[in-house]
């Protein structure tokens, strides 16, 4: 799962104020951006019969070892694995490089001028429309004037063609804008930039003054964040210059900083002639510019965001199956240059490339109530509580569904109709008004292709709740409290929530998952190591030359074995979020803190504890958090990231600072204690909780969701 704003994006600005509603917080907010939940269907080839649980699924006979016996099903069972036949496949890639050389050849247009590039990155910054609308004033982008684009793209993907354009460009425009403002900042503190070599961390004064220096950065979360990342490569790049320069080679990152840092000392023999070289080197990209790449295009995506649903020129086009229960025909309109074949529910006659996928939002909500009225019996009241919402979340998708498809087959049988002499006008305007009341229904937004290896994957954007289908499950509620989520050790997350003059507290644990991906690392990491060793081996020897067979299918296992650890990241992050927000929910949280760890770092030696504390997977329940709370119907302002300076080493009730322990009865100090002593209060708490406790007290509010906060008040004293 995840969330995407489709129609509005990050850079538009001014838009239509949209009338105030009211939030699951009880307050009245202005929506000025429209929130979608994205959801992933797999697409098979038309052909195939979609595998359904429970129905008919048998094991390949292939795969056993009498296979003298089977022998006469090989020819019938072969390719029956794939869902998506290797003609389909051959055909869909063509038409994503077609897509793919187009927003490349537009970039390279943009970026022959420097000039032309600061222009429209400006005036994308200040535009309050859509990306397409701006670019296609330019002659050399536009599709009337551009022969080598018309032999690519039609003129309706030409849209998207521009908007991904526009994306990438403004994204660079910024990036860009970034570099200069740090570039600038660096060569007028010599100090600052020594500083900045020197520690491991950047500091967080240094990222503020870089996001405050650039105007086109906003003062928000994510400006913070553009900032510390573009500190990250200018340091990347000023140390290998180093490392160049004095010719040592150290390819491992860490050993590259530890280095730098040591030639910096005060006290170091080196110490003058790195600072020349570094103060030389900025200066000169102060003088004549950082050498920027030019961007470029190089995922297999296809986003329709540009498109409408009114029309078959956007490029594709869904159709139910009358024979097949809850399955939909998606037929895309393919490019010149690529033949595909006809299809009797296709507008697009042979210039069609067809594809089916299962419309599981239906059995999922009929599941989810059938466990509700199950967990009922039991008395469970919050699992039904978030089995009935989930159920009722799908229904309302699935009408997204059905009336994007039925609006965009009575707009076009309308379209149709208008053109035809002698045409029943009642009929015309029966027609006109079923299109009008299918325009202010809920519909979902242009979807989303993705090709990885074998596997198609479309990607719908449906409109949020927004309080609409949980204020029709939970009925009126107030939300006053507060909540703070730190990120523990032993268990994954440590939830409180404070209430009037007590909190509660929980531990989320998520069983053997983190066991499991862990032993799954231990085993790829050696192997990697080795498979790395015999390539190079073989280059030398037989330099041009495949690999042997064992090498080859050691790197299909090292490549499947990562895939099982990201599958595992996301089930682990969707078990922490999902009891997260429902622990918030049964408590009646209106705000959430989530400790900001998308800079740390774990020390050397800490093994395991560095999965624990994995910035990524953090990051990944974050976004989690944000999409299920979205889902219910809570304002984007509900989940803020907060700067966690000394949550760990300070009590909760009293403010000073503590120590870790080993168990509630120990006062000894233990670095990495699962306890937390405060010899003030003589109290024992759990480490993880004590955080969670201070953290709700670090922010209280700010301008903008996931904004850090610079200083702890409450804190302040300790620093």
């Amino acid at each position: 799962m995840m969330t995407q704003d489709v129609q509005c994006q990050s850079w538009k600005q001014g838009q239509k104020v949209k009338p105030k509603q009211k939030s699951m917080t009880g307050n009245n907010s202005v929506f000025s951006r429209t929130s979608y939940l994205v959801e992933s269907f797999s697409l098979n080839s038309v052909e195939r019969v979609v595998s359904r649980s429970g129905q008919g699924r048998k094991p390949d006979p292939t795969y056993r070892r009498d296979r003298k016996q089977v022998s006469h099903l090989v020819s019938v069972l072969r390719g029956t694995g794939k869902k998506v036949k290797n003609i389909d496949l051959e055909t869909l890639t063509l038409h994503f490089d077609n897509y793919t050389q187009a927003v490349n050849l537009l970039l390279s247009r943009i970026y022959s001028s420097p000039k032309r590039v600061e222009d429209l990155g400006k005036q994308l910054a200040e535009y309050r429309g859509r990306a397409y609308t701006l670019l296609r004033k330019e002659k050399d982008l536009c599709y009337e004037h551009n022969e080598d684009i018309k032999e690519l793209v039609f003129e309706r993907l030409h849209r998207n063609v521009l908007e991904q354009t526009g994306r990438m460009l403004l994204a660079d425009w910024t990036r860009r804008q970034l570099f200069t403002a740090a570039l600038k900042y660096l060569n007028d503190t010599p100090e600052d930039l020594l500083t900045l070599l020197r520690r491991k961390r950047i500091p967080s004064f240094m990222i503020r003054k870089v996001r405050d220096s650039c105007k086109s950065t906003k003062n928000n979360g994510s400006g913070y964040h553009y900032a510390m990342g573009v500190l990250r490569q200018v340091r990347l790049a000023i140390d290998r210059h180093v490392l160049d320069t004095l010719e040592l080679k150290i390819g491992w990152r860490a050993r590259q900083r530890k280095k730098i840092a040591l030639l910096l000392k005060n006290n170091s023999a080196e110490h003058k002639q790195v600072s020349t070289i570094v103060s030389k080197l900025v200066e000169h990209w102060v003088k004549k510019g950082y050498p920027f790449s030019t961007p470029q295009l190089k995922s297999y995506s296809l986003d329709f965001s540009a498109s409408t649903e009114n029309s078959t020129g956007q490029g594709y086009w869904f159709a139910l199956d009358n024979e097949r229960e809850n399955e939909i025909l998606m037929h895309l309109k393919l490019p010149p240059g690529i033949d595909g074949t006809p299809h009797d529910e296709s507008p697009y006659k042979e210039k069609t490339l067809a594809f089916r996928f299962l419309d599981w939002l239906p059995r999922a909500a009929a599941q989810d109530r059938r466990k509700a009225e199950t967990v009922r019996e039991r008395r469970q009241i919050h699992r039904v509580e978030s089995l009935t919402f989930r159920a009722a979340k799908f229904e309302d998708m699935h009408t997204q569904l059905m009336n994007t498809i039925q609006f965009q087959h009575t707009a076009h049988r309308l379209a149709k109709l208008k053109q035809r002499k002698g045409t029943d006008p009642e009929e015309i305007i029966q027609l006109q008004e079923k299109v009008k009341a299918l325009k202010r229904s809920r519909r979902s937004a242009p979807p989303r292709l993705l090709l990885r290896g074998h596997k198609v994957t479309l990607q719908i954007p449906f409109l949020s709740p927004n309080g609409a289908v949980s204020s029709k499950v939970f009925g009126d509620r107030e939300y006053s409290t507060k909540a703070g989520a730190d990120r523990g050790l032993r268990a994954p997350v440590a939830l409180s929530v404070e209430k009037e003059k007590s909190f509660e507290d929980l531990l989320i644990t998520v069983g053997n998952l983190v066991e499991r991906r862990e032993s799954i690392r231990k085993f790829v990491y050696p192997l990697t190591s080795e498979v790395t060793l015999k390539k190079n081996n073989w280059d030398k020897k037989r330099s041009g030359q495949s690999y042997p067979t064992q090498v080859l299918r050691q790197d299909k296992q090292i490549a499947a074995s990562w895939r099982k650890i990201r599958r595992l990241d996301r089930e682990i992050a969707r078990q922490v979020a999902s009891r997260t927000v429902w622990f918030c929910e049964e408590h009646r949280v209106k705000k959430l803190f989530f400790e900001d760890l998308r800079s740390f770092q774990a020390h050397a030696g800490s093994r395991d504890l560095s999965y624990n504390l994995s910035s990524n997977l953090w990051g990944k329940i974050i976004d989690t958090v944000r999409y299920m709370r979205e889902s219910l119907g809570h304002s984007k302002y509900s989940v803020w990231t907060v700067n966690p300076r000394y949550t760990s080493q300070t009590c909760h009730v009293c403010g000073e600072r503590g120590v870790r322990v080993v168990d509630e009865t120990s006062t000894a100090e233990r670095k990495g204690g699962e306890y937390f002593y405060c010899s003030k209060c003589e109290e024992h708490f759990h480490a993880d909780i004590n955080a969670a406790r201070n953290i709700i007290h670090v922010q209280d509010s700010s301008a903008a969701p996931g904004r850090t906060k610079d200083s702890c008040p409450s804190l302040s004293t300790l620093q």
